[in-house]
């Protein structure tokens, strides 16, 4: 700790060269700042699609975040088109004090190093690496150890505390006006929530390749993904096997006020005991749904299917949703239905194919004239066995973290946001989340984890699995931030919390505060409201 602490005061007084990179940092200071100018700058923008990329930034003249490329290391001002390339460091040096019914002591720490190059505004390179060791709070250690990974990171290496490394880079060339065309390891995010039921950035890093496609009112991602499947869970992540999936998302914006968008993806494993597959090249054309593949191939991948809307009818306000299914059988959903207008009929309710979740909420930029400031307010509704397979090895996780909502399924979550920016350093965050989780018991398995597979459902009972089913546990966050930004364009900033949380069921209450204070490069979010 000490020595990376060291290395990073170094890294500081040394003066390297200002960085950049690829995408705009995915962090939610530096998303929602970007987003806070599409009213009068945009109009044409897709803000759903994360990170954004600095060519989509620079097509609506919208002021980037930490944007080290726009001048030299002389100060004077770079122009289009120049090559140039820049180093910077990764640093994270983050104490914890846990009070309430345990005290304790925490740390987070890392140190590494990115890069960023950019070849007359064509091609772009950037990457960094990382490596950590954490000894968090308990109830972070409790996830961690249950995840057998540190979240956000990758598997983790048990010291007494946990130590992980992680890499992440971008290789980017924009063939023309209208393609752009990403390489490398990273993450991504789907939605203008908070949280999403899509494709979110909890998990850890994975391989992908990226295509984005911008036409008129349209926009088109397609990602290739190469991700890993746990063999030993829950008793380790050890062996891994390999993992694909393909995902496309299509954002249309039907007039300046209403967008919708649709989602698919498909995973599959690399090998099973008929054939090695590795990537399969049926999955390759990027503009035919994957249900009818699937049929014509004689697969049992694992398909999923979503749709969003986004409504803006006054300036800075947003009102959003997302509809996500992983199996829809017609006749289970209406169930209810019919069995109310029929009382005496045999219908069976609660069948556990109804594998859905939905998303509503409403963001709001600079409310009443607040200058730079962001309120958000969001419900998460997920049914249980959702994002789940009869087969680990093709379920929607990646190194046992959940690819969507972090919570994996059976819950229900409110979220309460309120983000300032009151200078240009000045970050200040007071973000409230409830949830209300159904667990499984000795006696009934609630389909709360996606990891464990459903396979043995075929053989089960067909109905009686309800929302919320299982031992409750209730969980309430309330996290107050505030950070400093010391370096602009490596986003490092100094940050200082102080965050509350409750945890309830019929067997135990535990309450506690936890106190940080740290140093920090910001480039990614960090979920601590779980």
């Amino acid at each position: 700790m000490r020595i990376a602490v060291a290395i990073s005061i170094a890294f500081i007084w040394m003066g390297i060269l200002q960085s950049q990179t690829t995408f705009v940092p995915l962090d939610w200071h530096s998303s929602w700042n970007v987003e806070r100018q599409l009213d009068t700058n945009a109009t044409n923008f897709h803000p759903e699609i994360k990170p954004h990329s600095a060519w989509s930034v620079d097509a609506f003249k919208l002021a980037m975040p930490t944007r080290g490329n726009q001048f030299g290391s002389n100060g004077e001002a770079r122009q289009i088109g120049t090559s140039f390339a820049e180093v910077s460091p990764r640093i994270n040096a983050t104490g914890f004090y846990q009070s309430g019914s345990k005290k304790s002591f925490g740390l987070e720490s890392f140190i590494g190093a990115g890069v960023f190059a950019n070849y007359k505004d064509k091609f772009k390179l950037s990457g960094d690496i990382l490596a950590g060791y954490n000894e968090p709070v308990k109830y972070l250690d409790e996830i961690t150890d249950s995840l057998n990974v540190v979240p956000g990171y990758g598997p983790a290496n048990r010291q007494g505390g946990y130590g992980f490394n992680q890499s992440t880079f971008t290789l980017s060339w924009k063939p023309g006006r209208l393609v752009e065309l990403h390489a490398g390891r990273g993450k991504h995010f789907i939605g203008e929530g908070y949280r999403s039921l899509f494709l979110s950035d909890y998990s850890a890093n994975y391989n992908y390749l990226r295509t984005d496609v911008s036409v008129w009112k349209l926009k088109y991602m397609v990602l290739f993904n190469q991700m890993k499947s746990a063999q030993g869970y829950p008793n380790g992540v050890s062996p891994l096997s390999n993992k694909y999936s393909t995902m496309h998302y299509l954002s249309l914006n039907i007039t300046k006020w209403w967008s919708v968008g649709a989602f698919e993806a498909v995973v599959w494993e690399s090998e099973d005991s008929v054939q090695n597959r590795e990537f399969d090249i049926n999955y390759l054309n990027p503009i035919i749904f994957f249900r009818p593949i699937e049929y014509s191939i004689g697969s049992s991948d694992n398909s999923l299917l979503g749709f969003s809307s986004t409504i803006r009818p006054a300036k800075g306000l947003t009102l959003y949703g997302q509809f996500m299914l992983d199996e829809f059988y017609w006749q289970d959903v209406v169930a209810p239905v019919y069995a109310k207008l029929n009382p005496d009929s045999a219908i069976g309710l609660g069948s556990w194919r109804n594998k859905q979740s939905v998303q509503f909420g409403i963001k709001y930029h600079e409310l009443g004239g607040w200058k730079n400031s962001t309120i958000l307010a969001e419900m998460n509704i997920v049914r249980p066995y959702m994002y789940s397979h009869g087969n680990t090895n093709q379920n929607y996780m990646h190194l046992t973290q959940p690819l969507a909502h972090p919570l994996g399924s059976n819950f229900v979550e409110w979220i309460l946001i309120s983000a300032w920016q009151p200078t240009y350093n000045w970050n200040l965050m007071l973000r409230t989340t409830y949830s209300r989780k159904g667990y499984s018991t000795t006696t009934k398995h609630a389909g709360e984890d996606p990891n464990i597979s459903s396979a043995y459902l075929s053989n089960a009972t067909e109905f009686g699995y309800y929302l919320l089913q299982g031992q409750l546990v209730d969980v309430a966050n309330i996290r107050l931030e505030t950070s400093y930004t010391l370096v602009q364009s490596w986003n490092l900033r100094a940050e200082a919390s102080v965050h509350y949380r409750l945890e309830r069921s019929t067997k135990a209450t535990k309450d506690i505060v936890i106190f940080s204070l740290g140093l920090r490069t910001a480039l990614w979010n960090e979920y601590r409201n779980l």
